[in-house]
């Protein structure tokens, strides 16, 4: 069976995102400063009227920042209602890939990511398939996505005065 996938470079790695949580792809804008965070985390944009937060790719994958130019990206990713911008150094293009041609990371390595699906093979390059719900169950646990488990209702109290 194949899948649909965005393939972006980040340092010298090929990785791909399964298109179907895709919402666009945009060039960079202005990023505000978010403190105390992550330091993958690099801060807040906005995109058509929406606040999103954004995550430097390469910091989250090879802790060092990204080489910004004129290919630097924005991919806009959502999940369960939540728009995250994954900050990449550049955009390739949209591939299908069979995926009984993929790997699981742990046949190749012991040192694995939580959020790798696996790697494979396509045209002389190697390509590692990111796991959108397992990146943002990751971004979940640094608090810069709330779980809908972890939202606080507050009742209001009445007080009659007597």
């Amino acid at each position: 069976m194949k899948e649909t996938f965005v393939l972006f470079s980040v340092g010298n790695g090929n990785f791909a995102m399964n298109i179907q949580n895709v919402v666009s792809i945009d060039k960079l804008a202005e990023i505000s400063d978010v403190p105390e965070t992550a330091d993958f985390i690099i801060g807040m944009v906005t995109i058509r009227g929406q606040i999103i937060p954004v995550v430097d790719m390469t910091k989250l994958l090879f802790k060092r920042s990204s080489s910004i130019d004129e290919h630097a990206r924005y991919i806009l990713v959502e999940n369960s209602g939540t728009i995250v911008a994954f900050m990449v150094e550049k955009t390739n293009e949209i591939l299908d890939i069979s995926m009984d041609q993929v790997k699981p990371m742990d046949a190749l390595s012991t040192g694995t990511t939580a959020f790798i699906k696996g790697v494979t093979m396509l045209e002389n390059r190697i390509i590692t398939l990111l796991d959108t719900e397992k990146l943002f169950t990751t971004l979940q646990r640094t608090g810069l996505l709330l779980e809908e488990s972890n939202e606080v209702i507050i009742e209001e109290t009445y007080i009659e005065k007597g």
